[in-house]
């Protein structure tokens, strides 16, 4: 996958103090994922950036609603998601990654791409049950789950 240029954050040119970007993520950014469990979608996704000497905090606000499959009746619907994540990005002369909220670089790198970043922290605001809202579910698919099982037929073998 290529780097988009939108998504890259300066490093080594990156003034202290606070800083902030906003990101429309659409369509087209799910589309850019390979295997990608979402499709369409409308995001708004807010980075303020704390720069400091040694290292940089990234603060996600993430608003805005994907289309998933309701696990009740499998139609899709459009999923209200809202959360905030912290990130936090080392400046290091070992270009590793020390937990699933830490990243190291090096303080010479001149931008990080944040934008499979963003990619995890919308799947991550999605709920693990997906439905939708009481009473909107397919009504044909609901009563099909609710109508009385037929008994099944005794099956005898003969010895």
């Amino acid at each position: 996958m290529e780097k988009k240029s939108e998504y890259l954050i300066p490093i080594s040119g990156l003034a202290l103090g606070s800083h902030s970007y906003q990101y429309e993520i659409n369509d087209d950014f799910f589309a850019d994922r390979d295997y990608s469990e979402i499709q369409q979608g409308k995001v708004a996704v807010s980075v303020g950036i704390d720069r400091q000497e040694t290292m940089l905090t990234l603060q996600f606000g993430i608003n805005g609603t994907v289309r998933v499959a309701c696990d009740r009746c499998a139609d899709e619907f459009d999923l209200p998601i809202e959360d905030e994540r912290e990130f936090f990005i080392k400046l290091g002369t070992i270009n590793a990654e020390e937990s699933d909220d830490v990243a190291v670089v090096d303080p010479d790198a001149h931008d990080f791409d944040i934008s499979s970043l963003i990619y995890e922290f919308i799947i991550l605001a999605i709920p693990m049950h997906r439905v939708h809202p009481e009473g909107e579910c397919n009504p044909e698919v609901i009563a099909m789950l609710t109508a009385e099982a037929e008994p099944a037929e005794t099956i005898s073998r003969s010895e």
